[in-house]
């Protein structure tokens, strides 16, 4: 099976904040437990009552308090990403992750294909390649060959997924950096994707990230 260009996916699985129904709420309590709103009205107030257009004020306002996002963390399913791009997520240190094992299980039958190899004329010759190394890792798995030591033979490029657990300040910073027409294109369309998924439950998050990377969060 072909992964190439475009084929990322990324699922926002969970964040803090679901059983409010809105994580924003989480920042808000954050914000007014250190400005002393919870001690004045309690905290049920600004889980349930607090207005809308003001929640949305404060998040935004919450980018000069860069802490209180560190309350609120999205869990993230991403798949059909190449070894090369894992390896530049996770050094992102603040953040939690799974990955696929290659030592105690096959690897999956995928590898990432760039534009590029597509349109510079080594399409043929890179799958020829790769289709090549997976070939000799099934005749070593079926020789006897631990999966542990099998996988030496794979190429970056295999597909791999991986589970993802972040807080908004980290993945805001992330963002800054791997939104950056500097990054590569892959690791570019995971963040965006990741970006997309969560503005489902935080719609400004998009305006939050542009005054984020100004303040250099």
């Amino acid at each position: 099976m072909l992964k190439g260009c475009g084929l990322v996916s990324v699922r926002l699985l969970t964040w803090s904040g679901i059983n409010l129904g809105d994580p924003r709420r989480v920042i808000v309590i954050a914000v007014k437990t250190s400005a002393g709103g919870v001690k004045d009205k309690g905290v049920d107030y600004y889980i349930n009552n607090y207005p809308e257009d003001r929640i949305s004020r404060w998040l935004i306002e919450a980018v000069k308090f860069p802490s209180v996002l560190e309350h609120v963390a999205f869990t993230f399913l991403i798949e059909g990403i190449s070894r090369v791009t894992s390896h530049q997520l996770v050094r992102h240190r603040l953040a939690s992750y799974t990955q696929e094992s290659q030592r105690y299980s096959a690897a999956e039958k995928g590898y990432v294909l760039p534009e590029s190899v597509r349109k510079l004329g080594f399409e043929e010759r890179f799958k020829e390649v790769v289709d090549a190394a997976y070939r000799v890792y099934d005749e070593m798995i079926n020789a006897g060959i631990p999966y542990e030591d099998a996988r030496y033979i794979l190429p970056q490029a295999v597909a791999t997924r991986v589970l993802m657990t972040v807080n908004l300040r980290e993945l805001i910073h992330i963002a800054c950096l791997r939104l950056s027409p500097l990054a590569q294109w892959e690791i570019r369309e995971v963040v965006n994707e990741m970006v997309k998924e969560t503005s489902r439950v935080i719609p400004e998050l998009p305006k939050v990230i542009e005054e984020g990377c100004k303040r250099g969060i």
